[in-house]
């Protein structure tokens, strides 16, 4: 037998088929290595993948229940007169030169926002950017309305996320400054930070929010 007949009948071990090897391969892949790794959700001690939160949420799948906002429920009603005014406050910024602003002034060129003692104010929180802004507001509760009515979840800390509008409700009922700022401190102190004024008597404006 020639050299060529004897390689044509050599056996090299076990053979594979293509497909066999498209199979293998996929059921071994690690694609946590590819960037779908496993994010923990609030409060299940489970994990779950991003493509898996987004058809959740996104599409109604079987998977485990993303928890949103609109889970959030006061254990109890708080009945509260009507918000008086409506304040719509901007969260703006510039993701190439790293510049954070409301309403599209940082914090040195702003005016503080004025409202009077016991006051109910309707605050709208617009995300123009493509970052998450966790908004907080310190010695108030903001009320967000998140779809329960009356039993809204009362919030220190509120995540705007991107393109997304927010409301929450507000009573003014502690005199004195507040600082009302992105909780991600390097936005904070690139500029999207408010002074919050409380005065005793009624004020006519809100400065420049």
């Amino acid at each position: 037998m020639d050299d060529h007949g004897q390689m044509s009948t050599m056996s090299h071990g076990p053979t594979m088929k293509m497909d066999d090897m498209d199979t293998h391969e996929h059921s071994d892949m690690n694609h946590g290595a590819m960037g779908h790794e496993d994010v923990p959700t609030e409060g299940s001690g489970h994990t779950m993948s991003h493509e898996a939160m987004s058809q959740d949420e996104h599409t109604g799948g079987s998977g485990p229940r993303v928890f949103r906002y609109e889970d959030l429920k006061s254990l109890i009603p708080y009945p509260q007169k009507p918000p008086t005014r409506e304040i719509e406050l901007s969260l703006t910024g510039n993701m190439e030169r790293f510049i954070w602003s409301i309403n599209g002034k940082k914090y040195s060129d702003s005016e503080p926002i004025r409202l009077a003692f016991n006051e109910r104010v309707r605050v709208a929180f617009v995300n123009t950017t493509m970052m998450n802004h966790p908004m907080h507001l310190h010695g108030h509760w903001m009320e967000l309305d998140a779809g329960g009515g009356a039993f809204k979840p009362r919030k220190h800390v509120i995540n705007v996320r991107p393109g997304q509008t927010v409301y929450f409700d507000l009573t003014a009922d502690a005199l004195g400054e507040w600082a009302f700022h992105c909780h991600l401190l390097y936005h904070m102190a690139t500029g999207m930070f408010r002074k919050v004024v409380i005065e005793r008597e009624p004020v006519a404006f809100i400065g420049e929010g």
